[in-house]
């Protein structure tokens, strides 16, 4: 059985929805040719030459992974300049990654406190989610073509739902000069007719394409489409979760937890008995989360790593941080990556083929 490269991005921006991600960020295929047939695919954390080397190992023509290739485009495709990419390439081995829109996910979201032994609680990110607004000015015969047009697009999209749209019904006048041939109305002639202001979101990438689809399937000529810069609130898709302990333990306690279960010696910022009832987790980098645990009131972050003077705020304004590592905080996001990647047609359980956690960095045992 196979897909295509193709088949695996529409599997993973199905799970995992571009427009979730960072605007600065890499995502979905990142080198390779969409219409090469895949037979097999290695999921891991990272794109380094050795897992490029187990994917070739393995037969995959896809290596799927969180962390992207590069943020910044490589000036040059050449062996010094493009990093793995360009031997990526050479093999016929395509990259897709699922990065900070992995993060966002409700499940990727909720893996680290899965792993914790947690009920992964409310989402911790509390940031606002820049989009574009669409708006359309069009018959109410054609309301619903627009739409459906607009949402094939990628407008509409809000957290789970799709296709969400608004319309309020309207009185359009207009004067078709000599030049024109108005779908209604008459020439030369102030005239009017029954519209509908249709409104839909869309990722701010995604705005061009959104018009576009607007314009061809709109019988004026000339149609009215406006684009405004907004902001709208985040749903389930937003990073972190705000967790609650069974019972409240000693900072010193749960962190000797953390430790057994991940295997690593953490950092960690604040007194050892402080009590601990109320759990933030972050994948990654997690400084920008930091305000918002604070604002959540939680007593501990439990992270990949905070920057030194983010973390120091952090602990004198009452909020501990544990920092086990980047790599440790998010290799529970690899299996499930693994199994949106699953999901791509064609694609069986034993074709994705997941990469087992490695440490990529050891603390020496103080010997008192």
């Amino acid at each position: 059985m196979s897909t295509s490269v193709a088949g695996v991005v529409e599997a993973i921006h199905a799970a995992f929805p571009p427009e979730w991600a960072e605007l600065w960020d890499r995502v979905g295929l990142i080198a390779g040719d969409p219409d090469a047939p895949v037979s097999r695919v290695l999921v891991s954390l990272d794109p380094t030459r050795d897992a490029l080397k187990r994917a070739r190992q393995a037969g995959a023509q896809v290596l799927v992974t969180h962390h992207p290739p590069f943020l910044e485009p490589p000036a040059h495709l050449t062996p010094a300049a493009a990093g793995v990419s360009f031997p990526a390439l050479s093999a016929g081995i395509a990259l897709v990654a699922a990065h900070t829109n992995l993060d966002r996910a409700p499940d990727g979201a909720a893996a680290l406190p899965r792993v914790l032994g947690l009920d992964p609680g409310r989402p911790l990110e509390d940031a606002l989610l820049p989009m574009s607004l669409v708006t359309v000015f069009v018959p109410s015969s054609h309301e619903r073509a627009v739409a459906d047009a607009m949402a094939r697009a990628g407008a509409g999209r809000i957290g789970d739902y799709r296709g969400c749209s608004f319309a309020t019904p309207g009185t359009g006048t207009f004067t078709p000069s000599g030049e024109t041939a108005p779908y209604t109305g008459v020439v030369e002639s102030m005239s009017s007719a029954e519209e509908s202001r249709l409104e839909m979101v869309a990722p701010r990438q995604l705005a061009g394409a959104a018009v576009s689809a607007a314009r061809e399937n709109h019988p004026y000529e000339e149609p009215l489409i406006t684009v405004a810069e907004v902001t709208i609130a985040r749903g389930d898709a937003r990073m972190g979760r705000v967790c609650e302990l069974p019972e409240p333990v000693s900072l010193a306690a749960f962190v000797s937890r953390v430790s057994d279960l991940f295997g690593v010696t953490p950092r960690i910022w604040g007194s050892e008995d402080v009590t601990v009832a109320t759990v933030a987790t972050a994948t990654g980098s997690a400084g920008s989360l930091v305000p918002a645990a604070l604002r959540a009131g939680v007593d501990v972050l439990v992270a990949g790593e905070v920057r030194y003077h983010d973390a120091q705020a952090a602990a004198a304004a009452g909020l501990c941080i544990v920092e086990i590592g980047h790599d440790v905080s998010e290799w529970p996001l690899v299996p499930v990556l693994a199994e949106a990647v699953a999901l791509a047609p064609g694609l069986d359980a034993g074709s994705v083929l997941v990469d087992p956690p490695v440490v990529g960095w050891w603390t020496p045992q103080r010997s008192d």
